[in-house]
């Protein structure tokens, strides 16, 4: 017994003298990203619990992933992502982001390249950056309306609102709030089932048969609230729609003689 003890120190000696050692222990980090800057391989996050803000070194050989594996460049983290982050002697050694939503505007939509260009908003304080993100799309990727409606990338068009769930550069799934389309001009009819009525487009002469829903505003130019049965043949209006279902109408006032 007495030589089997002495040969543990003696075999530590050996492995200090070939610099053979056990590494440093990882540690373990929680938050959330308040900034990242790629250049120089650092990000700064606000820590779970604390509140605390800390500023992280990452390793150039960082594994940076998603919780379900996808792999992400340091630059792929925004704002807000949730954070578990590993250290090996006070460097970031790896990194696993539970990603947030981006917020904007759609600036472009191409169906047949799958890529999908938004704007953030401005930056004002802690509202937004103002630049913008291309996302990937993908067979797996949902776009649909607040109120459930399945839409295609090619449906997109610029200025529709959008909140995007993503894991780096590619959409999980987009909520979008439709910009209406604008359309004014003259009525031509009301349909007799009030649900429907017909438009001639203003400098176009164009006809245009819009729906109304129970939830239609309908108002005067001094925002003077109106039924759909108010509205007569000849009323000049303002009409904002969505796929010809009228979100708004706004129905010109005649001046007085």
């Amino acid at each position: 017994m007495r030589n089997r003890r002495s040969f543990v120190p003696a075999l530590a000696g050996v492995l200090v003298g070939f610099g053979v050692m056990a590494g440093p222990a990882a540690a373990q980090l929680t938050g959330n990203v308040k900034s990242v800057d790629p250049a120089a391989n650092r990000l700064v996050v606000t820590q779970t619990g604390t509140g605390m803000e800390q500023t992280i070194a990452v390793s150039a050989q960082a594994m940076v992933v998603t919780r379900d594996g996808k792999t992400l460049m340091l630059k792929d983290l925004r704002k807000g992502d949730g954070l578990s982050i590993t250290f090996v002697g006070g460097v970031a050694s790896k990194i696993v982001a539970e990603q947030g939503r981006l917020v904007g505007t759609v600036r472009s939509a191409d169906a047949d390249a799958r890529r999908l260009v938004i704007r953030e908003p401005a930056a004002q304080g802690e509202e937004g950056t103002g630049r913008d993100a291309t996302l990937t799309i993908d067979d797996r990727t949902t776009i649909a309306t607040p109120d459930g409606k399945s839409l295609k990338l090619g449906d997109l068009r610029e200025g529709d609102g959008v909140s995007i769930a993503h894991a780096g550069d590619l959409a999980r799934e987009i909520t979008v709030s439709v910009k209406p389309e604008e359309l004014s001009g003259i009525v031509k009819s009301v349909g007799a089932d009030l649900k429907t009525f017909v438009v001639t487009q203003s400098g176009t002469n164009k006809a245009f048969t819009l729906s109304v829903t129970p939830s239609t505003v309908i108002e005067t130019n001094d925002a003077k609230s109106l039924k759909f049965e108010e509205l007569k043949e000849g009323d000049g209006v303002g009409v904002a729609h969505v796929s010809g279902v009228a979100q708004k109408i706004v129905v010109a006032v005649k001046p007085r003689r």
